[in-house]
């Protein structure tokens, strides 16, 4: 009976025609939103045919020749960047676009519409990857349709609004909140399928049989790594500096933790990968080390007794925790960094938002190497059983499943 269930299943989702729509290809191919349309993408490969349709005022070249030597049907759609208006007016659309809850920001053309509508009659399967990817097109309803929220935009506004500094800051971000927050609930009735990153986010949407969840990923090593004891004097950081979470954590890391290891440990360092940032997005301190973008982190990871995720607003979860789990590198994060991971305080992670705890945390990792091992063998069981694609690709097997079934 079993396998008659199992063959069924392979059956309904066998040589589908999916369309994939995304807007993530504005960002270099190790970015987060980038790792999880690539890797979907790739499950979805499993069970039929893929075509990826790529929408954005702008595109990194490295993240459209990934994906052009990967997927055989590969198009692109250039919506009108916001420069190309008068400044007045492009301004104007901008600041439009980001606060009125009605707005769909930039559209396709008419042309680019018209080739959207073929695209969506030969397939049988749309799916797109965030809001942001649909919103170009003019889409009322779509019977076999599944919209990937990833981030929820709602939750992220609501978190920044209660750590900017100015009263016209926090009432622009409250907005933000309030519109994504209508967005973001209307899915339910336009969409077959919807998918969110966790449990948390289901629960926060009020998600119900039509909600599912596929957790970020990071992809399965090819063997499995081994624990070294590493520096006591280095921990690490990974993120892109031109996006605000990433940027404003590692400032709050800097202004009210990293005094208080240096004060105990005036040798420690921070080493920081990711691409570097233009100069007013560097956060500068000493015994702050700039790697730049680093192909393969492993070596330097496992020499890191610690990865600090210090983010204090944010939609979704964060893939380099899962990184760090797959590479055995200990990691410590405020409770919006840990959100959406299914780890446990002191047994796979550990979770602070209090300065002198978030330093006593590193600090004990560096004193302590053993303590860090116990983290980094639970984070690794933890990221096999729940976070590798090859585990959350039977998730995508399902949605596939029931959406055509």
């Amino acid at each position: 009976m079993i396998n008659q269930i199992i063959n069924v299943m392979t059956d309904d989702t066998k040589d589908k025609r999916i369309l994939y729509v995304t807007r993530a290809l504005t960002a270099p191919p190790h970015a987060g939103c980038m790792i999880r349309a690539l890797n979907t993408c790739r499950q979805l490969k499993k069970y039929g045919q893929v075509t990826m349709l790529a929408a954005s005022q702008a595109f990194h070249q490295d993240s459209v020749l990934l994906c052009q030597k990967e997927f055989e049907q590969f198009h692109q759609v250039h919506l009108k960047p916001y420069c190309e208006y008068p400044f007045s007016l492009g301004n104007f659309f901008l600041k439009w676009h980001m606060h009125w809850p009605r707005s769909r920001g930039i559209q396709a053309s008419q042309s680019d519409q018209a080739f959207f509508m073929e695209l969506v009659k030969k397939h049988d399967i749309v799916w797109f990857h965030t809001l942001g990817a649909s919103e170009p097109f003019d889409i009322n309803q779509l019977s076999n349709s599944v919209m990937d929220l990833d981030d929820l935009n709602q939750f992220k506004y609501k978190q920044l609004a209660q750590v900017q500094p100015t009263l016209r800051l926090r009432l622009s971000a409250k907005i933000r909140a309030y519109k994504w927050n209508k967005l973001e609930r209307s899915v339910f009735k336009q969409y077959k399928r919807i998918v969110v990153c966790s449990e948390e986010d289901k629960a926060y949407l009020n998600g119900g049989d039509e909600t599912c969840i596929i957790p970020n990923g990071y992809i399965q090593p090819d063997t499995p790594p081994e624990w070294t004891e590493p520096d006591p004097l280095r921990i690490g950081f990974i993120g892109l500096l031109s996006y605000g979470p990433n940027r404003d954590g590692l400032i709050w890391f800097r202004d009210a933790v990293w005094p208080i290891i240096r004060q105990q440990k005036p040798e420690m360092r921070l080493r920081i990968i990711g691409s570097l940032p233009p100069e007013k997005y560097y956060v500068k301190a000493d015994g702050f080390e700039y790697l730049g973008y680093v192909e393969d982190t492993t070596e330097e990871m496992q020499s890191w007794s610690a990865i600090v995720v210090p983010i204090p607003y944010g939609g979704g979860t964060r893939i380099k925790i899962l990184d760090a789990f797959s590479k055995k590198c200990p990691v410590i994060a405020t409770p919006v960094g840990a959100y959406g991971i299914q780890g446990t305080h002191r047994e796979h992670l550990l979770v602070t938002e209090s300065p002198d705890e978030f330093a006593k945390c590193c600090l004990d990792l560096s004193n302590l190497p053993e303590q860090g091992k116990s983290l980094a063998e639970a984070g690794w069981k933890l990221f096999q059983e729940k976070y590798s694609w090859d585990v959350i690709g039977k998730s995508i097997r399902d949605i596939v499943s029931k959406v055509v079934g």
